[in-house]
Parts: C-alpha cells; sequence; structure tokens
C-alpha cells in the first residue's frame, strides 16, 4: 500500500520537486528527498519481482527478493518504515505459506519495530502475526499438544483482536479528519 501511495508521489514530482499537475495548482509541500524517493521506487521493483517469482510458483525466490528488500540501507522517514513493515508482512505470509512458522513470527516482529502507533501496517502485522499462531495451533493439534495448542489459538484470537482494535482506531481517526487519511 505504502509502495502504491510512494509511486503516486513519484508520478506527482513536477519541476523542482513539486507537486505541480496533481491537482491543477502547485503544491508547496515539502518534497520527498532523493534518497527516500530512491528506497520507494527500489522497493516497488523489489515487490515487482517478487510478484513475478510468485506468480511463477517460486515462493522461496520471492522471499530471497524481500529480504533484499528489508536489508536495503534505508533512509530515516516514515514512508520508509511503512513500506519495511508492508515487506516484513509479506514475508511472514510467504514465510508461513512455506510452513516456517518461527521465521514467520520472527519477520512479523520486525515489522512491528517498523509500525508503532495505530496504524494500518501495524494493524496488518498483528493479523499476520494471529494467522501465525492459528497455524502453529493446527501444528500442535496435529501433533497430539492439546494444551499447547490451544494456548497457541487463544493467542491468535488476541492478535486477531488487537489487529481489529487497531484497524478500528485507524478508522475513527480518519473519520473524525472528515475522511481524510
Amino acid at each position: 500500500m505504502a509502495v502504491l501511495v510512494a509511486a503516486g508521489l513519484l508520478g506527482c514530482r513536477g519541476a523542482g520537486g513539486t507537486t505541480a499537475g496533481c491537482t491543477g495548482a502547485e503544491s508547496t509541500a515539502t518534497p520527498i528527498d532523493p534518497p527516500v524517493m530512491a528506497f520507494l521506487s527500489a522497493a516497488r521493483a523489489l515487490h515487482h519481482e517478487a510478484d513475478l517469482e510468485q506468480q511463477g510458483g517460486d515462493v522461496a525466490g520471492a522471499v530471497k527478493t524481500l529480504e533484499r528488500l528489508v536489508r536495503m540501507p534505508a533512509p530515516r522517514a516514515v514512508e520508509v518504515d511503512e513500506v519495511l513493515a508492508d515487506g516484513y508482512a509479506r514475508l511472514a505470509e510467504l514465510r508461513l505459506q512455506q510452513g516456517d512458522l518461527s521465521g514467520a513470527d520472527h519477520d512479523v516482529q520486525l515489522g512491528l519495530g517498523h509500525a508503532q502507533g495505530a496504524t494500518y501496517f501495524r494493524g496488518h502485522l498483528l493479523e499476520v502475526g494471529g494467522l501465525v499462531e492459528e497455524a502453529r495451533a493446527g501444528a500442535l493439534a496435529d501433533a497430539g499438544q492439546a494444551a499447547q495448542a490451544s494456548e497457541a489459538k487463544t493467542k491468535a484470537m488476541a492478535l486477531l483482536e488487537e489487529a481489529v482494535h487497531v484497524q478500528e482506531q485507524v478508522i475513527d481517526h480518519a473519520l473524525a479528519d472528515g475522511g481524510k487519511p
């Protein structure tokens, strides 16, 4: 999602770094600096590469590509943190597909470090964390470990509920601002 927003920003830059042409009037908003723009562009390209690998059935290749993204040198900016949080969420989902619950959980935890406060990205990471715990509960139940499976299921439900709570805060904040993000 952040990558799409960044793509829109990159496409709206006019001469001198202004956003002329986006709304028909010259914007006085502070432009995003070149290192941030470069990071966002590279992130978008890496997500496209991962898409192509996934479409070809190469989930391991998609994981390696997204690992490149989250390990890239990154300038400090809110947009960069959002892209990294989103990248970690996608990595966790791919690792979950591969049955790598430990790796998926690790990615969720790293992603949460980039998603502070009530944001869509934090809510999504919590949701993915809930899916990881749900899968863990299933694996534990299949292994005959009923007590541990029950604990994992309880943790999954708590994470999913926390995800809903965060997303409700995001929605409430947007509605309080007249629907503006």
